[in-house]
């Protein structure tokens, strides 16, 4: 099995801890490693360093390289700028498939917390199974709650079973729902959280890129013929302008008949906002979360951080995130996080580059 590392977000609702030239996926959020790192560290057991590939933006290839100083330097495939998850995806398959054509890839995020590792290599290693069977293979995270922030994966017929699992055909792919949507679904039982983590042979996708994306696959194909030439930088950045950004959801996922989705409990969660890091390193309801120095009266379910060295002082708080980085300081209640990204497009409609 190689594993493909998808490093290119910019993790706007984690702003301002979470910036352009540092996004989450590069930094100790969690535990002393970085997302990146533990992404990483979490397919060991599975995968020799030399069979992770990551596909990152120029800017952050760098931090790739420092962070992943095991994995070879040519495993690090640079997009000349985001095109959505289908064309980064086509763009490591075809390097990929340059060590081993029949390798089957799975494809996972930089910035995910799972943490249950072993039933999270488990599933791996069932949807390699059906993988080599020729189907595109998804993960069905197990929901803990009617999540308006996530897409949503519906199961079909049971097609067989592997380590403990069960694999089924994907009845249907549906989009962000609202509330009411969302508790339908958690009521039905067949329903399972979107989280982006896909298995299948590197063929096998290319093949679907093909019927479902011809135009991409003629530009990978372009791509390909220019390896080891001298204008292969030049090659990939002029075809590369011209690719349509899409997501491999939309692409491939929601049209092609042999997907299927193993649903899992594995401890998911895509730590997008502050809410849910607040909730990931609670230790209690009402318990402050305090990263930095930090004074209170009556403050309760509030998340303090602060590497500004300066102290923060809170009275009559609840349900709320305060998070100041020295050039930037965000105050708003806990429900409100989602919105962290509008103040993020604010500033980039102002043009405040600087804190950005």
């Amino acid at each position: 099995m190689d594993v493909l590392v998808l490093a290119g977000g910019t993790g706007s609702r984690l702003w301002p801890r979470s910036r352009r030239t540092k996004p989450k996926q590069f930094l100790p959020l969690l535990s002393k490693r970085t997302m990146l790192q533990e992404t990483v560290d979490r397919v060991r057991d599975l995968v020799e360093d030399e069979r992770v590939f990551v596909v990152t933006g120029e800017d952050y290839a760098s931090l790739v390289t420092e962070q992943l100083d095991r994995v070879p330097r040519a495993n690090i495939i640079r997009e000349p700028s985001g095109r959505g998850t289908a064309p980064a995806i086509g763009l490591a398959a075809i390097h990929m498939r340059r060590s081993d054509p029949d390798a089957v890839m799975a494809v996972l995020s930089a910035d995910h917390l799972i943490l249950r590792g072993d039933a999270f290599r488990n599933a791996l290693q069932a949807a390699e199974v059906a993988a080599r069977e020729g189907y595109l293979v998804t993960l069905g995270i197990k929901p803990s709650f009617a999540n308006t922030g996530y897409g949503y994966i519906k199961c079909g017929d049971q097609i067989s079973a592997s380590h403990g699992l069960s694999i089924h055909k994907v009845g249907r792919f549906a989009e962000k729902p609202d509330q009411a949507t969302a508790e339908r679904y958690i009521a039905d039982g067949n329903y399972y959280w979107n989280a982006g983590i896909f298995i299948w042979q590197t063929q096998t996708f290319l093949d679907a890129v093909e019927q479902y994306l011809p135009r991409l696959r003629n530009q990978l194909n372009q791509i390909q013929a220019g390896f080891g030439k001298s204008r292969q930088q030049v090659i990939l950045n002029t075809i590369w302008e011209q690719v349509e950004n899409i997501t491999v959801d939309y692409g491939i996922m929601e049209r092609a008949p042999n997907v299927a989705v193993i649903p899992v409990d594995i401890g998911w969660s895509d730590v997008g906002d502050w809410h849910t890091l607040t909730t990931l390193m609670g230790t209690g309801e009402s318990a402050n979360v305090v990263i930095g120095p930090h004074v209170e009266v009556d403050t309760h379910s509030t998340l303090i951080y602060s590497d500004s060295g300066r102290i923060i002082a809170t009275i009559g708080l609840e349900d709320f995130l305060v998070v100041d980085t020295g050039d930037a300081l965000l105050i708003a209640p806990r429900n409100r996080a989602q919105d962290v990204k509008k103040i993020v497009d604010q500033l980039r409609e102002e043009g405040r580059n600087d804190v950005l």
